[in-house]
Parts: structure tokens; C-alpha cells; sequence
């Protein structure tokens, strides 16, 4: 009589999947500002949601063709690559993903010209800048669901 006793193995235990990118969407944000940058992205961050920063818009597009984010947040006026160009690029390599245009620029006196454009482009909202955090938060809100509403 042997003092082992032998057992078959168990399946070894699945691991969880991961969280569905719905619960905490991916959200990019372009701006050449890097503190603007830096700021608002904490505060998206804070908000439940992930956020990917970029300071130029050649980067975030290259990025944004391998993995689409379920929202982009653009700044209209950036050196090399503009918003404009962003925006028109997305609209072809990922057409479901939701935009959010943001500029501080006032033209003939009428700040919301160029976001006007970028509504012709086919934004989901637009934003001027500064941002108020409020305001962002309920586009945000209202474009995708965060993981919490802390």
C-alpha cells in the first residue's frame, strides 16, 4: 500500500478577461500644450476614464490606426499636423470613433468660426478653450459612459 494518493490535475483556473474597453473607454487627447495637455488629462483620468496624450497629431494618428479609441479630443491649431487634418484622417481610418474638437482661437472676432469648420467636418461636439472642467465632463458624459461617476 502506498502512502500517495494521486489526484488528476485540475484544469488550471481561467484567468478573468479583461475589462471590456466599455466600461472605461479609451479616450485620446492631442494638444501641443503639454500643460494644458497634462491637466486635462488628469482630470479625464479622474473621471474613470483612460487617456492616451499626445502632443502632435502624426503620433496620436499613427497609434489611433492600430487601436481606435472610443473618443478623440483634438486641439484645432497645432504645428506640423493641424486639427483639421486629424480630424479628416480619423474620419477615414476610424469612422465610429467620436470627436470632440477644442481651440482658443478667436477669428474676426468670432470665436466659435473655427469650430464651426470642425462641425463641418463631422465632429460630435466642439469646445473652446480654456476648457471648463464641467463642461467637458458632460460631453464627455453624454459621448461615452466612464467606468464610474465620482
Amino acid at each position: 500500500m502506498s502512502c500517495f494518493e494521486i489526484h488528476p490535475a485540475r484544469s488550471r483556473p481561467q484567468e478573468a478577461d479583461p475589462m471590456p474597453a466599455t466600461i472605461n473607454p479609451r479616450i485620446v487627447l492631442i494638444d501641443d500644450d503639454p500643460r494644458l495637455l497634462a491637466a486635462t488629462a488628469r482630470l479625464i483620468a479622474a473621471w474613470g476614464y483612460r487617456c492616451e496624450t499626445f502632443t502632435d497629431g502624426r503620433a496620436a494618428l499613427t497609434a489611433m490606426a492600430a487601436d481606435p479609441p472610443a473618443l478623440l479630443l483634438v486641439d484645432i491649431y497645432m504645428p506640423d499636423l493641424d486639427g483639421f487634418e486629424v480630424i479628416a484622417r480619423m474620419r477615414l481610418i476610424a469612422p465610429g470613433t467620436r470627436i470632440i474638437a477644442i481651440s482658443g482661437d478667436i477669428v474676426r472676432g468670432h470665436p466659435t468660426h473655427v469650430l464651426a469648420v470642425s462641425e463641418q467636418l463631422g465632429v460630435d461636439a466642439t469646445i473652446q478653450k480654456p476648457l471648463r472642467p464641467e463642461q467637458l465632463r458632460t460631453l464627455l458624459g453624454q459621448l461615452c459612459a466612464p467606468a464610474s461617476t465620482a
